[in-house]
C-alpha cells in the first residue's frame, strides 16, 4: 500500500505558533554555534538511508542549533574600501525591483566577502544525498516554507548585468531550489533584526508512492546588532516583570529614546546608518537595553552612565523601534519606550518618551506561508520558444510558458551537436513558479548556421502530479524563431487533464518584457570549495587529465617536517573526473577544457573601464564565471590549510601567461556588485598577476580568454621577497563553435611563448578575432541512412541491429600524420552524475540534461512534442522529427514548422555560446542533476566517446561505433557493465 509521509497544514500551523517560544524570543546565547566572519553553508541537506528521510545542517551541526550573524563590515583597504554588509539598489535596473526602490540600501550578506570572510560568507550546501535514483526523476527540493522577521529576505546571485533569484520571503514563485549544490550568493534583508527562515526537504520515492521529507527546520539569521552570544536576557517579558518598577533614589528621571542619522563618517556606508540612543535621564544608571524593530529582537547592549547608543541600517520603509531598559544597579527603574517610527531616509532626529506596553512581533508586510500538500496539474502543455531580438543578429528572448500557471518545475534547454553529446553549445536553465512562465535573454550566436539537436528537460516539483519529461527535436536550425512544445508525463494514478486541440499552425506569443531572472536550479557537486584537503600525506596524481566541468582549486599546500615547513602547489580536483572522490593533482598534468558555451558578449551594463579585460562592449570572449555553472569548469584559488603565523608578509599567488595563441589575452578578475568596478587581479597585457592573502583564503573569479586556442598559465607563490614555490603551469584549451575554429595541434593556432611583460603597461589590444573558418569542401551526397529502429516498450534486451551503412566521408584534404601527444583540444566530458549515455529510448529511459537523468516508472505514456526550426535530417543524427524521451510510447509526433534561415552574424564569428553570467550560473547553469560525490559509480567519470574532438564532421563519427557496441553490450549483460569494466 502506498503511503505519504507529509507534514500536515495543521502541524505547520502548530509549529509556527510554537516556534517563537516567547513573543520576544531572540537572544540566541544558548545556541551551539554563532556563525560569523567565515565561510558557511546552510542549509545543507542530509539523507538518511535508515529512515528514508532528510535533515538539514549548518555545515556539520543540526541547523536549528546554529545562528548566522550578519554584523557591519568593511573591506578596510585604501584601494577600494566599501561597506560589505550593505547593498545599494542601483538606478536603471528594473530587474532589481524585487529588492526595493532605486537607492534603497539593504543589509546584505555578500556574494563576495571582505577580508577574513567578513561579515559572513554564506551559501547553500550540496549536502550528503548519495545516489538520486531512489527519487522519482532523480529530483529533490529544498523548500522555503516561511520567513518570520521584521522585513523581507531575498537570496540571489549577481551576474553583473543580470541576477538569478533563488529564494524569497514574500514572492512564493521563489520557494524551491531543485537538487541544491554548493552556491554562494547574496542574502539581503530590508530591516535589521532577527529572522527565522523555516525550511524543509521534499522528494518522492522512485515508484512515486511515498513522499520523503525533513522536519520543518528553522534557520536563524541575526541581522545587525551585537553578537548574540553576548546576550544576558532570554525572555524580555519575564525580565521586565521581575525588574524594579520604581526608582530607589527618588529622582525624577525622564527617560527618552532618540533616533537620528549617524553623524560620524569613519567607514563607507556610515551615511546610511541610524543612531538609536536610550537615555535613562540619570547619569549614574546602569543596566541593559533591549531594542526591537517591528517588535522583533534587534540587539541587547549595556547601559552605562545612563546611556547606550547603537548604529544600525534601518530600511527604506519606516519601522517601529522600541527600547526596553532592565536595571542592574540599586536605584534605577525598568522602562519601556514608546514606538518611534523611523527609516534610513529620515534626516531629522525623533525622540519619544515612556510607553505603556511591550510591542510583540508585528511585520506590517508579513511573509506568506508556502507548504502545499500536493500540486495538481491542470494542463500538460509547456511551450518553449526563442525569438531573435530586433536589431540584433544573435541575441534572443527565450520564453518558457506552461499552460498551467501553477506548475512548479525546473527546466533546462540545450542545443547540442548530436543527441548523444554531453556538453551543450548553448543552454539555459531556470524555474517555473507562480505564473508558470520564465523569460530570459540569451546569446545563440554559436548555435546558428548548422543544424543542432534541441533538448528540453522539465523536472516538476516532487509534490506535482507531473513527472520528469524530456522533449527533443533533431536537426533544428536556429533562425529568427525556434521552439518546441513539450507534453508533460503524468504520474500513474493521477488524473490526466484534458488538453484542447492544438491550433493548426500556432503562432508564438510576443516575447514579454523580461521579468527578474528566476533561480537556476543548482545541481549538486562534491565539496565545491570546502577547506579540507584530501589525504594530505598522499602523493599528487600525475596522470594527464582534462577537466571540462566541476569545481577545482589551484591550492597552496604546506608540509610540516623536522627540517621546517615546505610549500607546494596542487590542483584540488572536486570534479570527479577520472576519480571517485576529491583528489590532489599536479598542475602540469591538468588541462581545463573550455567549451563553446563559455562564450560571453560584454554587455553595455559592464561599461566600467575595469571590465576592458572583456574587450570592447559587444565583443565576445570566453569566460569561466565566478560562480559555478554546471556545464563549465569552475577553477578557483586557495590557501586554505596554510599557517600564516609562519608568513608575516602573507602569501602571494602569482599568475603569468606563459603561452597563448598569437595576440590573445588572459585575465582574472572579480566583478563588482551590479556591474560596478571590478577588481582585476591579472591582465596578461599589462603585468603578471598577484593575489595577496594574509589569512586562509578561498576565492573564485572570472577567468577570461580572448580567443580560441591553447593557453598555459604559470602559478607561483611567494611571501614578501621569499619564494615559497617556483612557478608551475596548467593548461587551458578553449574550443570555439565550429571545427574550423578549433585549435589543432600542429596548426597555426599553436601556443607561442609569451615573455613576462615589463613594468610599463602596453595598450589593450582589440578583441582577437577567431581564426577565419576555411570553407567546407562540397560534400558528396550522403547515402540515405536506414531508419532508426523503433524502441521497444519492453526493456528486454534485443539482438544487436544490423548496422546502418557507414556514410561516405566528405572529401577533403588528406590528413597529416598525428603529431606527438599533446593535450586534446576538447574531450567529450564525462556525464555529471547522470546515467551513462547513449542509452536506449525504450522503456522509461531517456537522455536528460548534460549528464542525463532517467525518468522513473509510472509516467503516462501519452507524450508528444512539436517543434519549430527543424532542417532536413542529417546522417546519423536523427529522423528530422522531434522526439519525446522518457516515454514508452511510440505515439506519433507533430512535424515541426520550418524555421527561417539563420540570421548572419555581423562579425562573422562562429564562437561558442554565451555563458549568460560573469559571476554565476547565469543562463546556463544550475542544472538539476544527480549529485556528484564519492558514492557515484566510477563509470560516471569515464568518457564514452570523444566524437566532438574532431569537429562537426558530416562523415563518420565515433558515435556510429557506440550505436553498434551498445546493443551488443545489452545482449551480453548491459552497457553499464561494459563501461564499468573498461
Amino acid at each position: 500500500m502506498s503511503y505519504l509521509r507529509r507534514v500536515s497544514t495543521a502541524a505547520l500551523a502548530l509549529f509556527l505558533a510554537l516556534a517563537p517560544s516567547a513573543a520576544w524570543a531572540g537572544p540566541d546565547q544558548d545556541k551551539d554555534w554563532i556563525v560569523t566572519g567565515q565561510h558557511v553553508d546552510a542549509p545543507i541537506p542530509i539523507w538518511h538511508d535508515d529512515t528514508s528521510s532528510f535533515s538539514l545542517n549548518t555545515i556539520n551541526l543540526p541547523m536549528e542549533k546554529t545562528v548566522l550573524w550578519l554584523p557591519k563590515a568593511w573591506t578596510g583597504t585604501g584601494e577600494k574600501d566599501e561597506a560589505k554588509s550593505q547593498l545599494v539598489v542601483p538606478a536603471g535596473r528594473p530587474d532589481l525591483s524585487f529588492l526595493g526602490a532605486e537607492g534603497s540600501v539593504l543589509n546584505a550578506a555578500p556574494q563576495n566577502p571582505g577580508p577574513g570572510n567578513t561579515p559572513i560568507w554564506a551559501g547553500l550546501g550540496a549536502g550528503e544525498i548519495g545516489d538520486t535514483d531512489k527519487f522519482e526523476g532523480d529530483t529533490y527540493t529544498l523548500d522555503l516554507v516561511s520567513v518570520d522577521g521584521p522585513g523581507r529576505m531575498e537570496m540571489f546571485i549577481d551576474n553583473g548585468d543580470s541576477v538569478n533569484r533563488f529564494l524569497s520571503s514574500h514572492d512564493t514563485a521563489y520557494r524551491s531550489v531543485y537538487n541544491p549544490r554548493h552556491t554562494h550568493l547574496y542574502t539581503t534583508f530590508t530591516q535589521p533584526g532577527r529572522y527565522v527562515a523555516t525550511y524543509k526537504m521534499t522528494a518522492r520515492s522512485a515508484d512515486g508512492k511515498a513522499i520523503y521529507s525533513s522536519p520543518l527546520t528553522p534557520l536563524v539569521w541575526q541581522v545587525g546588532g551585537a553578537n548574540p552570544s553576548e546576550g544576558t536576557i532570554k525572555d524580555i517579558a519575564s525580565a521586565y516583570n521581575a525588574a524594579r518598577p520604581e526608582r530607589g533614589d527618588g529622582q525624577g528621571a525622564v527617560p527618552t529614546l532618540t533616533l537620528a542619522p549617524h553623524a560620524q563618517r569613519e567607514h563607507p556606508g556610515d551615511n546610511h546608518l541610524t543612531d538609536i540612543t536610550i537615555d535613562t535621564g540619570v547619569a549614574t544608571d546602569a543596566g541593559r537595553a533591549w531594542i526591537t524593530v517591528n517588535g522583533y529582537f534587534l540587539t541587547e547592549v549595556p547601559v552605562e552612565a545612563g546611556r547606550a547608543t547603537v548604529s544600525e541600517l534601518l530600511g527604506a520603509d519606516a519601522v517601529s523601534v522600541q527600547a526596553i531598559y532592565i536595571p542592574q544597579d540599586s536605584s534605577s527603574a525598568r522602562w519601556i519606550s514608546q514606538a518611534a517610527q523611523y527609516s534610513q531616509r529620515d534626516k531629522e532626529p525623533v525622540s519619544v518618551g515612556t510607553g505603556e506596553q511591550l510591542l510583540g512581533p508585528s511585520n506590517p508586510d508579513p511573509a506568506p506561508v508556502w507548504n502545499p500538500d500536493s500540486l495538481p496539474l491542470s494542463s500538460r502543455r509547456v511551450d518553449v520558444s526563442y525569438d531573435l531580438k530586433p536589431g540584433t543578429t544573435d541575441q534572443y528572448t527565450a520564453t518558457v510558458r506552461a499552460a498551467d500557471p501553477s506548475l512548479r518545475a525546473t527546466y533546462k534547454i540545450e542545443f547540442l551537436e548530436s543527441k548523444y553529446d554531453f556538453s551543450p553549445w548553448c543552454s539555459m536553465e531556470g524555474t517555473l513558479g507562480a505564473g508558470g512562465m520564465d523569460t530570459k535573454a540569451q546569446d545563440l550566436g554559436v548555435c546558428q548556421g548548422e543544424p543542432m539537436h534541441m533538448r528540453v528537460t522539465i523536472r516538476p516539483h516532487p509534490l506535482s502530479d507531473a513527472v520528469m519529461t524530456v522533449a527533443e527535436a533533431s536537426d533544428v536550425t536556429v533562425g529568427e524563431h525556434v521552439g518546441l512544445t513539450a507534453t508533460l508525463h503524468v504520474r500513474a494514478g493521477a488524473s490526466v487533464p484534458e488538453e484542447p486541440a492544438p491550433d493548426p499552425a500556432p503562432t508564438p506569443d510576443p516575447a514579454p518584457s523580461p521579468d527578474p531572472t528566476p533561480t537556476p536550479d543548482p545541481a549538486p557537486s562534491p565539496d565545491n570549495g570546502g577547506g579540507t584537503n584530501p589525504a594530505p600525506a598522499s602523493p599528487l596524481l600525475n596522470d594527464p587529465v582534462e577537466i571540462a566541468r566541476g569545481h577545482l582549486d589551484v591550492r597552496l599546500t604546506q608540509q610540516n617536517a623536522a627540517a621546517g615547513i615546505t610549500y607546494g602547489l596542487a590542483v584540488k580536483d572536486d570534479s570527479l573526473t577520472a576519480a571517485r572522490t576529491s583528489v590532489l593533482r599536479t598542475l602540469s598534468s591538468t588541462t581545463l577544457a573550455v567549451a563553446p558555451n563559455a562564450r560571453f558578449v560584454r554587455p553595455s551594463s559592464l561599461s566600467d573601464p575595469s571590465y576592458d579585460v572583456l574587450g570592447p562592449v559587444g565583443s565576445a570572449t570566453y569566460v569561466l564565471p565566478e560562480t559555478q555553472n554546471s556545464d563549465i569548469v569552475w577553477p578557483g584559488l586557495s590557501t586554505e590549510g596554510i599557517d600564516y603565523a609562519a608568513l608575516p608578509d602573507g602569501a602571494d599567488l602569482t599568475l603569468h601567461l606563459a603561452e597563448a595563441p598569437e595576440g590573445a589575452r588572459a585575465a582574472f578578475f572579480q566583478g563588482g556588485a551590479f556591474g560596478s568596478a571590478a577588481k582585476v587581479h591579472f591582465d596578461s597585457t599589462k603585468a603578471d598577476g598577484v593575489v595577496h592573502t594574509t589569512e586562509a583564503t578561498h576565492m573564485h573569479g572570472n577567468w577570461v580568454f580572448s580567443a580560441p586556442g591553447t593557453y598555459r598559465i604559470e602559478v607561483g607563490a611567494r611571501s614578501g621577497e621569499r619564494t615559497l614555490v617556483a612557478p608551475q603551469s596548467f593548461t587551458v584549451v578553449v574550443r570555439a563553435g565550429h571545427h574550423a575554429d578549433r585549435p589543432a595541434p600542429g596548426g597555426n593556432d599553436q601556443p607561442v611563448p609569451t615573455p613576462s611583460p615589463g613594468p610599463a603597461p602596453t595598450p589593450d589590444p582589440g578583441p582577437a578575432p577567431s581564426p577565419a573558418p576555411s570553407p567546407d569542401p562540397t560534400p558528396s551526397p550522403d547515402p540515405t541512412p536506414s531508419p532508426d529502429p523503433t524502441p521497444s516498450p519492453d526493456p528486454t534486451p534485443t539482438p544487436a541491429p544490423t548496422p546502418d551503412p557507414a556514410p561516405t566521408p566528405d572529401p577533403g584534404p588528406t590528413p597529416s600524420p598525428d603529431p606527438a601527444p599533446a593535450p586534446r583540444p576538447f574531450p567529450a566530458p564525462a556525464p555529471n552524475g547522470g546515467p551513462l549515455a547513449p542509452r536506449s529510448n525504450g522503456g522509461n529511459g531517456g537522455n536528460a540534461s548534460a549528464g542525463g537523468t532517467q525518468a522513473t516508472g509510472g509516467a503516462n505514456p501519452t507524450s508528444s512534442t512539436t517543434g519549430a526550426g527543424v532542417s532536413p535530417a542529417r546522417t546519423g543524427v536523427g529522423s528530422g522529427a522531434p522526439t519525446s524521451t522518457g516515454s514508452s510510447s511510440s505515439s506519433p509526433v507533430t512535424a515541426p514548422k520550418a524555421a527561417p534561415s539563420a540570421t548572419p552574424r555581423a562579425n562573422g564569428s562562429t564562437s561558442g555560446a554565451q555563458s549568460g553570467a560573469l559571476s554565476t550560473d547565469g543562463a546556463q547553469s544550475g542544472a538539476a542533476q544527480a549529485p556528484v560525490d564519492g558514492t557515484q559509480d566510477a563509470a560516471n567519470a569515464v568518457p564514452i566517446a570523444a566524437g566532438n574532438e574532431a569537429g562537426r564532421s558530416r562523415g563518420w563519427s565515433p558515435y556510429w561505433l557506440v550505436l553498434l557496441v551498445i546493443p551488443a553490450a545489452l545482449a551480453g549483460g548491459g552497457a553499464g557493465y561494459l563501461i564499468r569494466t573498461r
